[in-house]
């Protein structure tokens, strides 16, 4: 699932035409994705729940942010068009 999320949002990004606002919500959320992985498979333990949980919370943050940023240029394309 979160593979699927990481794939149509980095898809979503390479079209959208304001990448320079969504640069630092990406980056979180490949990030935690990363760390995710690193807490599931390298580390063993109580060691690695507590990577997966860092990189999971880094995954939501940043996919909550990017829906955010992409929401509000949405409403604030819209807005100029109806006015």
């Amino acid at each position: 699932m979160m593979t699927t999320i990481l794939l149509i949002v980095g898809l979503n990004f390479l079209k959208s035409g304001f990448r320079r606002r969504l640069i630092f919500s990406l980056t979180l959320l490949v990030m935690g994705y990363v760390v995710f992985l690193i807490g599931l498979v390298l580390v063993r333990g109580w060691d690695g729940m507590g990577w997966s949980l860092i990189g999971f919370s880094l995954y939501v943050i940043g996919f909550i942010t990017y829906i955010g940023v992409v929401t509000y240029h949405w409403f604030k394309a819209r807005r100029k068009t109806h006015s």
